[in-house]
């Protein structure tokens, strides 16, 4: 991966960072424009080094007890306003992504550029983060899922002895 991220850098992703960053610098001038630039920043970590990278949703990484309803709310109606730039972009990263996939060795771009498409469409609440981290969060959810299904069992449970003691 860390060959791969380096060529990619020297080759697409330095400029594609550096154009990213410019355009956050700019949302970041207005209020409503910050999330869009958080967001736009980690975009710019993505295509600096993408090959070893997952995008998750930060609802997914923190669990989704642990992200308040005002930045859930707030997330998606900044995404709203986002959309029309949003599918623009994709539109352009899964055309770069199908031009890369028609030559053999452009399939790892290909691959990237469709990993961007999915991201820029709704960036506000999305994370890059490393594979080992993305799968760390996955278990972890799934283990807290489990726990609160056990739990919610058991309370069934314990109230439905408490009415067969009644009776």
């Amino acid at each position: 991966m860390i060959l791969f991220n380096l060529i990619w850098f020297i080759i697409f992703g330095w400029w594609q960072a550096i154009v990213y960053l410019l355009v956050a610098a700019i949302f970041a001038i207005t209020i409503v424009g910050i999330p869009i630039a958080k967001s736009l920043v980690q975009f710019a970590k993505l295509c600096a080094f993408p090959f070893g990278k997952e995008i998750i949703k930060e609802t997914e990484l923190k669990g989704t007890d642990n992200v308040s309803a005002i930045r859930k709310v707030g997330g998606s109606i900044v995404n709203i306003i986002w959309v029309p730039f949003g599918i623009i972009f994709a539109i352009v990263y899964i055309c770069l992504g199908i031009a890369s996939f028609i030559t053999i060795i452009g399939i790892p771009a290909g691959i990237v550029y469709c990993k961007a498409a999915k991201f820029i469409v709704f960036p506000i609440g999305a994370k890059v983060v490393s594979k080992k981290q993305a799968y760390a969060s996955a278990v972890a959810n799934e283990l807290e899922k489990r726990n609160n299904n056990e739990n919610a069992g058991e309370n069934s449970i314990d109230s439905g002895e408490k009415k067969t003691k009644k009776n």
